[in-house]
């Protein structure tokens, strides 16, 4: 039985990382090097990544010339996001860990999105606030500040004239899958909406980096996806 956490390989001369993102309707992968990017792979197709993923894999590694055996570690966003996006991301990483016995790294979706967005908006001052669509009027979000530093903790937001109230004292820029449900009802004049996807797989390398580096790695065995919610595989019971 392979160990449930891998250690890095040592017979390599460069960190070669292979970032896995899956999470939302956005489909990507990017490999880097030491820390810096080598190359991406961004499919918009809906949900289907199932069939995009590892393709885009194959693809990027035969384009930068390197074998899956060169890889020292795989990064993955484990939510919160599409539940069957993080299964399959989560799924697909952990195989090719396995395979190769080399570390799993995981990343918070949000994190991901807001380092998309400062590296697409780097003049941008204010509040910053990632939304994935949730279905209803309920987002999954948090707030972060333009340096990238965390303000609250991830959560399950069911909007309404209230919601970030907060954070309306200042710019606050709303964005993601779920934003555009909120841009009627919001009732801030320093909000501003950017509904195209600005973030990537390669939005990842910074943040996986450092925790390479840090040795912070997931347990194979046991690493789930953070859904922020309960998840129902069927039918959700009725109580007596």
């Amino acid at each position: 039985m392979k160990p449930r956490n891998s250690t890095p390989k040592k017979n390599s001369t460069l960190v070669y990382l292979l970032h896995l993102e899956t999470a939302t309707a956005v489909c990507s992968v990017s490999l880097s090097g030491e820390g810096k990017p080598l190359g991406v792979k961004v499919i918009q197709d809906g949900f289907r990544h199932a069939e995009n993923l590892m393709f885009l894999v194959n693809e990027l590694l035969t384009e930068q010339a390197l074998q899956y055996a060169d890889l020292q570690g795989v990064v993955v966003s484990n939510g919160p996001g599409s539940y069957t996006g993080l299964r399959i991301g989560l799924s697909t990483a952990k195989g090719i860990c396995y395979a190769l016995e080399i570390p799993l790294i995981t990343l918070g979706t949000l994190d991901i999105m807001a380092a998309g967005f400062i590296s697409s908006f780097p003049e941008f001052k204010g509040y910053i606030v990632p939304m994935i669509d949730a279905r209803r009027m309920e987002v999954y979000t948090a707030v972060y500040d333009h340096q990238n530093q965390k303000l609250t903790s991830d959560f399950p937001c069911i909007l309404d004239a209230e919601s970030y109230h907060e954070f309306s004292n200042q710019e606050i820029a709303f964005f993601g899958d779920g934003a555009a449900k909120y841009q009627a009802a919001c009732p801030y004049s320093t909000a501003r909406f950017d509904l195209q996807p600005n973030w990537s797989a390669e939005h990842m390398i910074e943040l996986a980096y450092s925790k390479f580096q840090q040795k912070d790695f997931a347990d194979l065995a046991y690493s789930e996806p953070d859904y922020l919610k309960p998840f129902f595989t069927t039918a959700k019971p009725v109580e007596e």
